[in-house]
């Protein structure tokens, strides 16, 4: 039987068994207060045993994981359930009566960080409620299509080496998940289908189409060796001098996929990646090493690395920051002096650039920008080219203050999310505001090259080809994504200049 995908996460053409993934307890039963209240610890510890090891195994990935090992502890939560199975619940019953008007709550927020992280805790709620039911495990040797109703990052960082396609009911573009599965090469694609668990099922995103139990002469023309070829082609980047295909990295995996596909640049480093799977602070060495291996991968193509954006939804014990922006390095002083005279020192090239995030206004940059002045002439550094994130809707509206940037990036996650209200789980809403954003981005391009400045997008709308075409057309020549989504920039660079 052959379905149609209604949206495509991630592109792919793969086969496999199908692992339809549910979470519910098909034996409802009444038992004792105290046995409930055991469940209860039992799978708060075991959840919390099971992020710590994901997290340890993935130490580049750990800011999606720490969140929700936070939410899993949560004394409040934990007096939550324990009231309701002293009123009589089971302990599912309990959690998820609990967990689900947390949901509910956060759905209905004024705040788009809050409404955001309702995925959060849905993972969370679906992970615990799994460890009281004591689902069926599988061998890391397993290998399939995993069904589910929504993906949740634990899961997929989890699962990575089993999962070798994903249908969902649910999922947005921009969320964690789909930006994994594109730097996994994994497919991910939104469909409604009927299976069952077992079920042979080929993805082909070429043709929008999944076929569940294939005839043979289907499954015999699929050709394993070369599936990932067929989608994901190692096709150099369309070098021009007027444009720029740079790569958003978070890892030294991901340079390596950067120099590999031959990207002009990266857009955007995530240093912050560093620091979330340590009980301290990453020391100058520690960094200067991992910065200046980067470098060297990079062969002396420009590099830019944000500095550490901590707050919100990426929380460190040690660091004092509960949001993103200045306040992160004046509260830090340490820890940002010795990130940034490690990001310069590695700078062998002379092509390495200092990115701020999260800036509302021209004072803050330039209190930031006058500092790393002041540490590079202590230290006897080259100053490298200082930019800022423009990502707030603040910065936007008084653009022109900008005077002393070296070069601006833009945001366009976290700035539609001020300006809309879209969170990444909500990106199919975006193309109703997708005009408007571009019009909203005029003046910045008038900006920039009234100053001379360089300007990118950065974020994961860049890489759908119909946006990247919007950005090219208002004269964004530069774009930075995830480096396996070469092709697209390739097939929107080439439509553009040759329409």
């Amino acid at each position: 039987m052959k379905y149609k995908i209604k949206e495509v996460l991630s592109n792919g053409y793969v086969m496999g068994e199908a692992l339809k993934l549910k979470i519910k307890n098909d034996e409802p039963e009444f038992v004792s207060e105290e046995f409930e209240l055991i469940k209860l610890n039992h799978s708060i510890q075991r959840t919390s045993h099971e992020l710590n090891d994901i997290k340890r195994n993935n130490p580049d990935l750990a800011d999606f994981l720490e969140t929700e090992r936070l939410i899993a502890v949560d004394p409040i939560l934990k007096k939550g359930v324990v009231a309701k199975i002293e009123e009589g619940y089971s302990a599912e019953e309990a959690l998820e009566f609990v967990m689900n008007k947390y949901i509910k709550n956060l759905a209905n927020s004024k705040s788009d960080y809050l409404r955001e992280r309702t995925n959060d805790i849905n993972d969370v709620r679906d992970r615990l409620l799994s460890n009281m039911i004591q689902r069926t495990k599988f061998s890391d040797d397993d290998k399939y299509i995993l069904v589910i109703d929504n993906l949740y990052p634990s899961l997929l960082i989890q699962r990575r080496n089993s999962i070798v396609g994903v249908i969902a009911k649910n999922g947005g573009y921009t969320s964690h998940s789909a930006i994994l599965c594109r730097s996994f090469e994994i497919p991910y694609v939104i469909a409604d289908i009927e299976c069952e668990s077992d079920d042979t099922i080929i993805i082909d995103t070429r043709f929008n189409e999944i076929d569940v139990n294939p005839s043979q002469a289907d499954e015999l023309e699929f050709d394993g060796e070369n599936s990932k070829r067929i989608i994901n082609s190692k096709i150099a980047i369309l070098h021009n001098s007027e444009y720029e295909f740079m790569a958003n990295v978070s890892n030294s995996f991901e340079v390596l996929k950067a120099a590999e596909y031959n990207y002009d640049s990266i857009g955007l480093y995530r240093t912050e990646m560093l620091f979330m799977n340590s009980d301290r602070p990453c020391t100058f060495l520690e960094q200067y090493s991992i910065y200046s291996e980067a470098v060297k991968m990079m062969n002396g193509k420009p590099i830019t690395f944000r500095t550490f954006d901590i707050g919100d939804d990426k929380i460190i014990e040690y660091l004092k920051a509960d949001k993103k922006g200045i306040n992160n390095y004046i509260t830090n002083p340490e820890i940002f002096e010795a990130q940034v005279s490690a990001i310069m020192k590695a700078n062998t090239y002379g092509n390495s650039r200092i990115m701020f995030p999260m800036i509302y206004s021209n004072s803050e940059f330039e209190y930031l920008r006058d500092w790393v002045i002041k540490i590079a002439r202590r230290n006897d550094y080259q100053v490298p080219l200082i930019g800022m994130m423009l990502e707030t809707k603040e910065a936007l509206e008084h653009i022109n203050d900008f005077v002393k940037t070296d070069f601006i990036s833009i945001g366009t996650n976290d700035l539609s999310m001020e300006l809309y209200g879209i969170s990444r789980l909500e990106f199919s809403n975006f193309n109703n505001y997708i005009d408007d954003l571009v019009l909203s981005l005029k003046p910045v391009v008038e900006f920039a090259k009234k100053t001379d400045k360089s300007l990118s997008v950065c974020g994961e709308v860049a890489s759908i080809k119909e946006v990247a075409l919007k950005f090219y057309e208002i004269g964004i020549r530069k774009l930075s994504i995830t480096p396996t989504l070469i092709n697209v920039l390739n097939m929107s660079y080439d439509e553009f200049v040759n329409k």
